[in-house]
């Protein structure tokens, strides 16, 4: 018998292991397995990212990121390149299968990635995710692709696919067939990284500091891309990430200092550190306690401070404070937020919108009941459904003659009246301010309760 080395030296081996970097997982098939999570729609594509993304270093983070935005902005697209080519098998691993495709076509049409390395790669991740037998269709799929390059079903734009035909049909009707291809595309494309500062005197010198642009509206705009907690200002709390368009609400109040002000479903706490920062105080409600430790934090990071209730907005409790000010920004389809969350192309749909609609009219009711008379109620929502805004609000209006509008005007906004409707309330889209960088589609009214 062939004697082992220990028994020959008298020591067991070493073992290297311990003093050895762990391996790190494979960013592919973190994507895989983010796609697969997203199929539900219960959870959304930065919730995965922070789960998926922890520990991972910056650069493989960052492709993690590229690489799920990619797809999930050209999924149209990258389904309609596959069609004439790829037949999902008729078993369990059919999903998995077609998000491996779907990844590998990414890499070769969508990223800077080399076309040997993403058809490379896409094999591997379908061998490493036990789809051993697949792993032939898969190359010859995407060797084909390579050969004959991307070609899409004629008489088709990338837009009408990548964007659901529920949406784009709403889109058309509403905003008409020019405006509604104009918005696809701008939703198609990349957000800018945009900032509120806690102290608005000081919004020119952070500005400068920072290597931004000043928007009208008083955000700052930087390039996308960028290591926030690295910026000047963060650690001491100057500023907070906020989107341009997401800030305005909260600054449309007739009043702040010393006022009692709701913000009703507050989480992730942007405008709720605007209403403090202006001397209100701020009550902030939200369902999820673990969104409003967000708050808390955000809070504290700012130094600025408010009262956190933890609870449904739509059932407040009996013994509930009589405000002077309510700021509801109700959950929506959130449809006007594609540029930052391409996920809502595959999680959401008309029937999970339809489902909203009910909760945010309970919301408004919530809202009546704790506002005292000569408030004003802001409602907003970052939908680009009209169903969600503009209908919310006049329903509400007929329930409730003793509300009025009182119209938002240019002054309020810095000057900048392109989202102003002619009723006095906010419709912005993804087109407006299109040579700053674009907005994220939102609606926003103001109504003053004028007797109880």
């Amino acid at each position: 018998m062939r004697e082992s080395r220990s028994n020959r030296s008298g020591h067991r081996p070493h073992d290297d292991r311990r003093n050895q970097a762990p391996v790190l997982p494979d960013p592919r098939m973190l994507a895989l397995k983010t796609l697969q999570e997203l199929r539900g729609g219960e959870v959304t594509l930065d919730e995965l990212l922070t789960k998926h993304g922890y520990g991972l270093p910056s650069r493989d983070r960052n492709f993690l990121r590229q690489l799920l935005g990619s797809t999930l902005r050209h999924l149209g697209e990258i389904d309609a390149i596959l069609a004439p080519r790829y037949h999902p098998p008729q078993d369990r691993t059919a999903n998995r299968l077609t998000n491996i495709m779907r990844l590998g076509v990414t890499q070769l049409f969508f990223m800077e990635v080399s076309e040997h390395g993403a058809v490379d790669s896409t094999v591997n991740l379908a061998r490493d995710a036990g789809l051993h037998k697949y792993v032939k269709l898969v190359n010859a799929v995407l060797r084909g692709l390579q050969r004959d390059g991307l070609e899409l079903p004629d008489g088709v734009e990338d837009w009408q696919l990548n964007i659901p035909a529920w949406l784009r049909g709403v889109w058309k009707k509403t905003y008409g067939a020019d405006q509604a291809r104009n918005i696809a595309r701008a939703s198609l494309g990349h957000a800018k990284l945009d900032i509120s500062v806690r102290d608005a005197e000081e919004r020119a010198e952070w500005a400068e500091k920072l290597g931004g642009i000043l928007l009208p509206t008083g955000t700052i705009r930087l390039e996308s891309g960028q290591r926030i907690r690295d910026l000047p200002g963060y650690k001491d709390g100057k500023w907070w990430v906020q989107d341009a368009a997401a800030a305005l609400p909260a600054t449309l109040f007739s009043h702040y200092e010393d006022k009692t002000i709701y913000d009703l479903c507050a989480a992730p706490g942007g405008k709720t550190m605007q209403l403090a920062a202006r001397g209100a105080k701020t009550i902030a409600v939200d369902k999820s306690e673990g969104r409003l430790r967000r708050v808390y934090e955000n809070l504290e990071r700012v130094d600025l401070g408010a009262a956190i209730v933890t609870g449904d907005a739509t059932d407040l409790a009996d013994d509930a404070p009589i405000a002077d000010a309510v700021l509801l920004d109700a959950p929506c389809s959130a449809t006007g937020t594609i540029r930052r969350h391409p996920d809502i192309l595959l999680r959401q749909n008309d029937a999970l919108m339809k489902s909203l609609l009910p909760i945010q009219q309970k919301l408004l009711l919530q809202a009546d009941r704790v506002l005292a008379v000569g408030g004003e109620l802001i409602y907003c929502t970052c939908s680009l459904q009209p169903d969600e805004g503009e209908f919310q609000v006049k329903s509400f209006l007929a329930d409730h003659p003793n509300y009025e509008r009182k119209a938002i005007t240019a002054d309020e906004l810095g000057g900048w009246d392109e989202a102003i409707t002619d009723a006095g309330e906010l419709r912005i889209l993804p087109t407006h301010m299109a040579k700053l960088g674009g907005m994220d589609g939102f609606y926003c009214a103001r109504l003053v309760k004028k007797r109880a």
